[in-house]
């Protein structure tokens, strides 16, 4: 069991690998303007999909396999004493069993996927282009939530019994690093390939599907989408009446570029610094308080 746990986690670790490297570069790109207004209801569920796709494919090849592989290598390194002990998780060290593999994906992998990829689609244009923006995220997410949910709680119990600290902290960085960036990369890739949702394109939207795996989200996704039909249905009769709005292609560029003169990229990127140097102490203390075990 324990052979094949390291084999199929390190394949899932290595088609991660593979995704950062041929799609690391890909931006995440609006889907391409047909010429007539599109349906917010169309471009939310556009949105939604390409979250949960990037969700799917972190939560999975990395913050589940990459979490599987990452405590077998500690349990490996552990002292004899830490072997049979049990975990915060309720689990042995050193005896990995399928209902604990479970366990992880639904209450670590997905949770961990989900939530990065909605931050990262709402504060991607404030990081840097390219191939640093996963791993920019990634380290972001690691010093705000690193040291106060996941994966590098000081108060976690597991790092006062397997070992040793400093291998605990460089495998848990490295793989929320490795998380950041495949958000990005799947999220641009996929975002340039996927039209908006039609009759004739539902397979593009399989991904939606893999949001029941993880119900908060899947209830997230759908409150979103009864709030975008609830502003429709008020917006249509609030212009009962009234003069038509203008809704074309020259109007909706238009109010982008209000939007864009109107929230600076300076802002939200000094939002995000600030964010990071508050969250630093916390985090060396945590991170000091686990090497020294």
């Amino acid at each position: 069991m324990a052979l094949a746990i390291v084999v199929v986690c390190t394949l899932f670790l290595l088609v991660a690998v593979i995704m950062v490297i041929v799609w690391g570069g890909h931006l995440v790109r609006r889907p391409a303007d047909p010429g007539a207004p599109v349906s917010p209801l169309r471009l939310y569920l556009w949105w939604a999909n390409v979250a949960t796709a990037a969700a799917l494919a972190s939560g999975i090849l990395v913050a589940w396999a990459g979490g599987r592989l990452a405590m077998r290598i500690l349990a490996a390194t552990s002292p004899a004493s830490a072997q049979g002990r049990l975990t915060e998780a309720q689990a042995n060290v050193g005896f990995p069993t399928i209902e604990g593999s479970i366990a992880l994906l639904f209450f670590g992998g997905l949770p961990a996927g989900f939530a990065a990829a909605f931050i990262y689609l709402f504060i991607r244009r404030w990081l840097p282009a390219g191939r640093w923006a996963g791993p920019t995220l990634g380290v972001l997410l690691l010093l705000v939530f690193g040291a106060s949910v996941d994966p590098l709680r000081a108060e976690n119990i597991d790092f006062a019994i397997v070992g040793p600290g400093w291998l605990s902290v460089i495998l848990f960085s490295a793989l929320a690093v490795l998380h950041g960036a495949v958000v990005a990369a799947v999220a641009g890739a996929f975002s340039q390939r996927l039209p908006l949702p039609t009759g004739r394109d539902w397979k593009y939207y399989l991904p939606l599907v893999g949001a029941i795996l993880f119900p908060p989200a899947g209830i997230l996704l759908g409150i979103g989408a009864l709030v975008v039909m609830l502003c429709l249905w008020l917006a249509h009769f609030g212009r009962a009446g009234r003069e038509p709005l203008q809704t074309g292609p020259d109007k909706v560029r238009s109010a982008r570029a209000l939007r864009r003169a109107t929230a600076p990229s300076w802002g939200g990127r000094a939002a995000l610094g600030l964010a990071a140097v508050v969250a630093l102490p916390p985090f060396v203390s945590a991170v000091t308080s686990i090497i020294s075990r």
